[in-house]
């Protein structure tokens, strides 16, 4: 076992295991998380990080009391309440379908932990994050297998058919790559009343984003096709009677597996800076459903960075997963040109 988790960690990276653990941690927000992400505390707007403190044998939370109303400043009352592990609290439906009310850690009423501070009406930012990633790793993985099962295809059936039909679908990834992603998505989004469901506004960005994520990948599975389609392995395929089929998936496609995966792997943080700044523009997914994007918007002003510079904790984690996918990408990149991944002959 030590061997086999020795030679994923050689074969991912740091990186690779990073993802993967911020990605479990978003898929329970809902037990991880102290609170859900509606869950507000009007007399605390703007709270400080409350962290738990070790004394007598156990981890105590500490009370705040707001001492400045305008500046939103506050103090420890002197008072505190124990801190529970695997404890009931708020209720919630795990993935929308598991009911329950057990938390990894919770405080007693009236204590509130807060990791990371507090937003405008006291939700605890911890908590919100945790949902906010989950959204941006669910929409991104949805939308780059939309966006990159269409450019495959389209690239595939292009370069190895030519022709007419090489033509035409070059000129419609041209069309699409000559229309300015950020007006296509904001033109997309305008049309769509405000006010529907979460699941609806899901739904249109991932498919808004998969729309224009596409063509430049078509271009260069193209191409990779016509350079593979004139080596002599794909030749001998076709003059053994081989069918158009047969050779795409038996021959052209594993000699692009590691392109295809690093690709793959690059895309996701494009997805995921689309979203965060729909959302931050307000075109996104709007409250109390957060996401990272929505999270940043609440720090746009000088005065709410000065209250509370906590907030741009979703800034922070926006930036480590773009910076740990790109990272990713690298060393998936890296393993492949030792190896026979772009250049096997079958």
């Amino acid at each position: 076992m030590k061997t086999r988790a020795g030679a994923f960690v050689k074969t991912v990276g740091m990186a690779g295991v990073l993802l993967l653990v911020l990605g479990a941690t978003s898929l329970f927000a809902e037990f991880l998380a102290p609170y859900r992400y509606d869950s507000v505390r009007f007399d605390l707007p703007y709270a400080p990080a409350v962290i738990p403190v070790w004394s007598h044998g156990r981890f105590w939370v500490p009370i705040l009391e707001m001492t400045d109303s305008e500046r939103r400043r506050y103090s420890p009352s002197g008072k505190r309440v124990p801190l529970h592990l695997f404890c009931q609290g708020e209720s919630y439906r795990m993935w929308g379908v598991i009911h329950s009310s057990r938390h990894l850690f919770c405080a007693e009423a009236p204590g509130r932990i807060y990791l990371m501070g507090a937003d405008l009406f006291g939700r605890d930012l911890f908590s919100r994050l945790l949902y906010g990633m989950r959204f941006s790793f669910l929409l991104s993985l949805i939308g780059v297998a939309i966006s990159f099962s269409i450019g495959t295809i389209v690239g595939l059936v292009a370069g190895y058919a030519g022709g007419w039909v090489d033509r035409l679908l070059m000129r419609l990834s041209e069309i699409v790559m000559a229309v300015p992603g950020l007006y296509l998505l904001m033109g997309l989004r305008s049309i769509v009343p405000f006010g529907v469901s979460s699941t609806t506004i899901t739904l249109i960005i991932t498919g808004s984003l998969s729309l224009i994520g596409w063509a430049s990948l078509s271009r260069v599975v193209r191409g990779l096709v016509m350079s593979l389609s004139g080596q002599d392995f794909v030749l001998a395929a076709v003059a053994s009677g081989a069918s158009p089929a047969r050779v795409i998936f038996l021959h052209l496609l594993p000699n692009m597996r590691y392109y295809l995966l690093i690709s793959v792997t690059l895309s996701i943080p494009a997805f995921i800076v689309g979203e965060a700044g729909l959302s931050f523009l307000g075109l996104g997914l709007s409250e109390p459903h957060p996401s990272l994007g929505n999270i940043l918007s609440e720090s746009q002003s000088l005065e709410t960075m000065n209250s509370a510079p906590w907030l741009l904790g979703s800034g922070i984690l926006i930036v480590i997963l773009v910076v740990l996918f790109n990272r990713l990408g690298d060393v998936l990149r890296e393993a492949g040109e030792g190896g026979p991944g772009g250049d096997r002959k079958t």
